[in-house]
């Protein structure tokens, strides 16, 4: 299989220095941004990610401009961002990868999106374990500020935006989005009764959005070179790029970027080196321990796509894959 040659996402993981501001900056970073909140009012940024068609990345794959056109807009009533940082799917580490080499494009992602819903205060809510990449995420915030990048005049354009990192506690709950913002509010981490959704009444009883990491940090490509250009990737109901944490019994684990749709036999042997020892699959879990496991012979044929998993009986969730051999 041809490997994916445009990284959306990647491009710098494993790059020395990638988590800096001055990196950053140097290979072209938050010019999006500036352009964006110069040139374009908030409603375009919004067509420019329904266009895409790029569909949320911490599980159920929901539409994310469809998502952020449910967004409340009562009259003097604040909205917030609160980006879910929460990582603790077992197997899952995409999104750390993300905080941890590319702050600054989650951060312009942030500040992109944040416009797009008329929010002047937004929140990553990281789980309390990740000690390197809330180091470096917390560093590229405070380099924002000292830069003007955040503040009362992002990049000199007169919009004001403050961004928050809160430190979780290690509850596996608190994934949940509104059991996260029970936690972000100082409560016991417990889901709110559904509806009034987040987008109506969420933090501090405002209307919140409430995006995964690896969704934000799309949204600087999808703006930069349009939502058309990223619907070139993946399929035509899965569309773009995704981090699969590929885990378990391969010879090579880590993060992959490839298209939705890749056979998952691909990642298996074409990135993951194949089997371990070169002894059969057993089984894999495609999207954390919530999801059914596929048997082999469903990882024959299967392409990673939201539908196709489903058909299979399971779900692409949170990209996560764990891949079991026989002894």
């Amino acid at each position: 299989m041809p490997r994916l040659e445009t990284k959306i996402l990647s491009k710098y993981f494993d790059v020395d220095g990638a988590w800096t501001y001055d990196f950053y900056v140097g290979h072209g970073g938050y010019q999006t941004a500036k352009k964006a909140l110069t040139e374009m009012k908030a409603d375009e940024l919004t067509e420019q990610v329904k266009a895409s068609g790029l569909r949320g990345r911490g599980g159920a794959g929901f539409p994310t401009g469809l998502k952020w056109s449910f967004l409340a807009k009562p009259e003097g009533v604040p909205r917030y961002l609160t980006v879910n940082a929460d990582e603790s799917e077992p197997g899952t580490f995409k999104d750390r990868a993300i905080m941890e080499w590319d702050p600054h494009m989650l951060i312009e992602g942030v500040i992109l999106s944040s416009y797009a819903l008329g929010v002047h205060k937004a929140f990553i809510y990281i789980r309390g374990e990740f000690h390197l990449p809330e180091v470096h995420l917390s560093q590229a915030v405070a380099e924002c500020y000292a830069k003007g990048v955040l503040g009362d005049n992002v990049l000199g354009t007169g919009y004001a935006l403050d961004l928050v990192v809160h430190r979780g506690a290690g509850a596996y709950i608190c994934g949940e989005e509104t059991a996260l913002l029970e936690s972000l509010e100082g409560k016991r981490g417990y889901p709110r009764l559904k509806p009034p959704f987040p987008a109506v009444s969420g933090l501090f009883g405002c209307p919140t959005i409430i995006n995964n990491v690896e969704t934000i940090a799309n949204v600087p490509w999808i703006i930069a070179h349009g939502g058309e250009a990223y619907k070139q990737f993946g399929t035509e109901k899965s569309p773009g790029t995704r981090l699969y944490s590929l885990s378990g019994h391969v010879n090579k684990p880590g993060v992959i970027e490839e298209v939705l749709g890749v056979p998952i036999m691909d990642l298996i042997n074409d990135y993951g080196g194949g089997m371990l020892n070169g002894r059969a699959l057993k089984a894999v879990i495609p999207g954390g321990s919530s999801t059914p496991v596929l048997t082999p012979a469903e990882c024959e044929t299967l392409c990673l796509d939201y539908e196709a998993v489903a058909a299979v009986g399971s779900m692409l969730g949170c990209s996560t894959f764990n891949s079991s051999m026989l002894a």
